[in-house]
């Protein structure tokens, strides 16, 4: 029994894992669009949808509409928190620098801790917060030393990111909430669905319009993204705490400079080599815990 519990929390964790490091690789499709940040992300929920709606229906027949309609109150914060979070790192990146933004994302995990005990009753652990400091010293490498909070345009872009940054984090807290029977595929398929038709206007209204090169990336991009790692995400929640996954979502700036060095050859600097080790030894810091949930 004990082993099987193991294995349980152990593939939650590979879950996690892999979402952040897809979800890494978000900068290099937005690379290559040149659309709004409302037009990228209805197209990323809406394709996301799609495959999702496919992929249910042909597993499981119309069996799966039924608990989706009956929880469809518990996914509005969920939906708003993670289009919230999306929407702000997006517009972040067009008043401040992209490090800061992604820096202040980042402190998502921060915001997950802090919360824990408040909104979902989890204990806070002392290696948690020790891991949480080792990744964000990993993640302040990796990105490098910036200004931060400084004034103008920058400053409210910096702020932006800070919210999108609190979303972000407190997204894991509200889908541990989720019946356990409806965390995974269903509640990703309900929560595609509402920010897809809440994005739907600005895409309505908009004179942009897509050329075949923007719908193929627009395609990978919500099925890689929210089809594949979105789900993993919510499933991995299901065995593991929400502090430890939101510790385990650093590696999502790893993978972006580990995937920017293979397809847009950037170089990696010695920063980033010693912060992917700091976000790894984080990482581990985690997954040999032996009590897990």
């Amino acid at each position: 029994m004990n082993l099987e519990k193991n294995f349980g929390s152990n593939v939650g964790y590979l879950q996690v894992f892999a979402a952040a490091f897809i979800w890494g690789s978000y900068g290099l499709f937005v690379r290559g669009l040149d659309y709004s940040p409302e037009f990228i992300l209805f197209y990323c929920f809406f394709f996301g949808f799609s495959g999702l709606l496919i992929y249910v229906s042909l597993r499981e027949g119309l069996t799966w509409v039924k608990p989706c309609l009956a929880n469809w109150k518990w996914m509005i914060l969920p939906s708003c928190l993670t289009g919230l979070s999306w929407l702000a790192y997006t517009y972040s990146i067009n008043f401040t620098s992209v490090s800061n933004a992604a820096f202040l994302i980042y402190t998502a995990p921060v915001f997950t801790v802090i919360f824990a005990p408040l909104i979902i009753k989890e204990r806070l652990e002392v290696r948690t917060i020790v891991a949480l400091i080792i990744s964000i010293l990993g993640t302040m490498s990796i990105m490098g030393y910036s200004t931060l909070f400084s004034s103008g345009l920058s400053l409210i872009g910096d702020l932006i990111a800070l919210a999108g940054g609190m979303t972000y984090g407190l997204l894991a807290l509200y889908l541990k909430r989720l019946p356990p029977g409806v965390l995974g595929l269903k509640s990703n398929i309900v929560l595609s669905a509402y920010i897809a038709l809440a994005l739907l206007p600005f895409v309505l209204i908009s004179a942009e319009r897509l050329n075949l090169k923007g719908f193929f990336l627009l395609m990978v991009l919500g099925l890689l993204q929210q089809t594949f790692a979105a789900t993993l995400f919510h499933l991995g929640l299901r065995s593991i705490k929400a502090q430890h996954a939101g510790i385990m979502t650093y590696i999502e700036p790893l993978a972006a400079t580990v995937l920017a060095a293979l397809f847009l050859h950037e170089g990696i600097s010695a920063g980033s080599m010693l912060g992917g080790a700091l976000i790894i030894t984080a990482g581990l810091l985690i997954v040999t815990r032996k009590d897990q949930v």
